[in-house]
């Protein structure tokens, strides 16, 4: 990126309130970047077709019975104490554009009038080529796990599946395949445990929206630095919502990581 000028950034998001609620402050409170846009994306793409059959596969996978509980699971993982994005636009001084689709027309023109040089993904689902590749340097994305090992996977609880015990975030570049872009930047820590699995998702949450926005705000700061030591992913087991007996194994795994973290 040139150093004379500031970087400019866009967020794009399709949800209301989240993590782009949380990270937008500490991005504005950066003097050494230029947030120039927030694009708030009301749904994923014009044509269901590709969602309806990914959706019907997931489905067969993992049973009627995973789907219901990953269903019920999703509560687990709202971030009920932010902000609306468009309250913190509105104090921060950030236009924000809505557009219907994520992946859509009116969603590329915005990105091409808005001239930026780095686009942050805060909770989307897949993005099209058509659209990351706009800004110049394209978009970087948040995986709430470690990257490789966890491609696909909900935080927290695939760890506990496999027995890790660690849990953390990465930032890596967008790419075609969802969350196989290079890697930017790393936090790993030790997961706290507690006595339901809930209850573990939830703790480890808050602590990672707490380490979250300091992270984009470095990445947007010394984006050439980091792209120029960018670590390229390898293919993996990819993770989605686990089935009733996956599940299941996740609860006992837990209770069984929570007696031992206390020493029982």
């Amino acid at each position: 990126m040139n150093r004379v000028q500031r970087p400019r950034i866009v967020v794009l998001t399709c949800l209301p309130r989240d993590i782009a609620s949380r990270c937008l402050p500490e991005l504005c409170a950066n003097r050494n970047i230029e947030v120039v846009g927030v694009v708030r994306a009301h749904g994923g793409s014009p044509g269901q077709s590709r969602v309806l059959r990914r959706k019907l596969k997931k489905l067969w996978r993992i049973g009627p019975l995973g789907a219901l509980n990953g269903v019920r699971m999703r509560a687990w993982y709202v971030d009920l104490d932010a902000p609306e994005i468009r309250t913190v636009c509105a104090a921060h001084g950030v236009p924000l554009f809505d557009t219907e689709f994520l992946n859509s027309e009116p969603t590329r023109e915005i990105f091409r009038t808005l001239r930026a040089d780095l686009g942050l993904s805060l909770g989307n689902g897949y993005i099209a080529e058509t659209v990351y590749s706009i800004p110049r340097c394209g978009m970087v994305n948040i995986h709430t796990e470690i990257l490789p090992q966890f491609q696909g996977a909900q935080s927290i609880i695939w760890p506990i599946y496999e027995n890790v015990p660690d849990t953390g975030f990465t930032i890596h570049q967008v790419a075609r395949k969802i969350d196989a872009g290079d890697i930017l930047l790393q936090q790993r820590y030790p997961i706290e445990f507690r006595p339901t699995l809930r209850e573990t998702v939830e703790h480890n949450m808050r602590r990672a929206r707490e380490r979250i926005p300091s992270a984009f705000s470095e990445v947007c700061e010394h984006y050439d630095e980091l792209r120029a030591r960018a670590v390229p992913q390898t293919s993996t087991t990819s993770y989605t919502t686990p089935s009733y007996w996956q599940f299941r194994r996740m609860v006992r795994n837990n209770a069984a990581m929570y007696r031992q973290s206390r020493g029982l």
